[in-house]
């Protein structure tokens, strides 16, 4: 590839990105494309991992089913808290409220919130809250839902998730390559080469290297890689890059920062964008940093957990923020009234090599059914 090609291949529209149904971000962001190394940065329980399930998965495959052009994206993802089952479960309740409308349900006289809970059979109810002595009965899922459930099962988790057995064997492969067992760098790093050689081609070169006790190893290293299909995205999401098990002799920086040192030889050389999500530290709730930045707090850079590298790494740092959390005593954040939009969280870019930086979105989260949405569509 050089320059003329390279241009004439952008003018083609190949490196338009893809959405994160958010239009804010994706106007911000200019949507996600090849070779990405995207940061997600925020506080436990903000919503990191529905902001991403959202917004790099569900989004670009609603996007691109609508577009017929599914056969060129598909996922690598490393879920290293939820396991795969539970995470099928969590999409079902998105697609319950997206294709079917179901956003909540009626029991008993109550309405709770469509979840993925009630879809696996963990909600319950009691005749009287108070008494501690009675045992919880099953809120079940209703005829009507189940109905919906088998349906959404078929056409749409099986073709993301694929269809496993019982014993937990593949049958038939979906568009994201799960991994829910928690391995090091290496390992996870072995599991992507793996993913790429099934989607094109190396060529390799051959070492002999002679250590100094005169001991010879073989060493094979990759020079190049060719897709089999070139307009193909492949998405590798990391939830969370905290949760690796650690490298022999590492510690917890050194261990997150040589999986960053490996995706990013590989966003070089195989072109495929990441996804790295990681725990925001508790800068952001120190007193005299609330005083001096009020409503307009965010977390940057400097509030990363355990390392610096993701910001350094990384083509763009995004922070997540709920201010409605009661530890930072807001009662607005860059100009939202939160007694009124309990649902609100903010997305902020704090560090991007090719777009503006910072640049702050409002939004909100509906957690119990997987969404993200601009702040004035819910």
């Amino acid at each position: 590839m050089n320059f003329i090609n390279t241009y004439k291949q952008g003018q083609s529209g190949y490196n338009v990105g893809r959405t994160t149904g958010i239009p804010e971000l994706d106007i911000a962001t200019r949507g996600t494309k090849r070779k990405m190394s995207i940061g997600i940065a925020a506080a436990p329980k903000c919503g990191k991992t529905t902001f991403v399930d959202y917004g790099y998965v569900i989004s670009p495959y609603l996007a691109a089913e609508k577009k017929g052009d599914l056969e060129n994206l598909d996922w690598m993802y490393n879920s290293y808290e939820i396991d795969r089952v539970s995470k099928e479960f969590k999409f079902a309740a998105f697609f319950m409220a997206h294709d079917d409308g179901v956003y909540d349900f009626t029991y008993r006289g109550q309405t709770y919130t469509m979840c993925s809970d009630y879809l696996m059979g963990g909600m319950s109810w009691k005749d009287n809250p108070k008494n501690i002595e009675e045992e919880p009965k099953l809120i079940p899922v209703s005829k009507e839902h189940h109905d919906m459930i088998r349906e959404i099962y078929q056409r749409r988790i099986v073709p993301l998730f694929g269809e496993w057995g019982e014993k937990n064997t593949l049958i038939t492969p979906g568009k994201i390559t799960f991994y829910d067992e928690a391995t090091n760098p290496t390992g996870a790093n072995k599991q992507l080469i793996e993913y790429a050689a099934k989607r094109g081609t190396f060529t390799s070169k051959t070492y002999t290297v002679t250590h100094s006790n005169n001991r010879k190893e073989t060493i094979t290293k990759h020079e190049k890689y060719t897709p089999n299909n070139p307009n193909l995205l492949s998405l590798i999401i990391t939830d969370h890059i905290r949760k690796f098990l650690p490298e022999q002799g590492f510690n917890k920086k050194e261990t997150i920062d040589k999986w960053l040192e490996y995706t990013t030889a590989a966003r070089n050389m195989l072109e495929f964008s990441f996804v790295n999500i990681c725990h925001s530290n508790r800068g952001v709730s120190n007193v005299e940093r609330l005083r001096a930045s009020g409503e307009f707090i965010y977390p940057t850079s400097d509030d990363v957990k355990d390392t610096g590298n993701l910001a350094e790494e990384s083509t763009m740092l995004i922070t997540l923020f709920f201010p409605g959390d009661e530890k930072y005593n807001l009662k607005k954040h860059f100009g939202v009234e939160l007694d009124d939009n309990p649902n609100y969280r903010s997305i902020h870019i704090t560090e991007s090599r090719n777009t503006e930086a910072p640049v702050h979105i409002r939004a909100r989260m509906l957690g119990g059914v997987n969404m993200w949405l601009p702040f004035n569509e819910y």
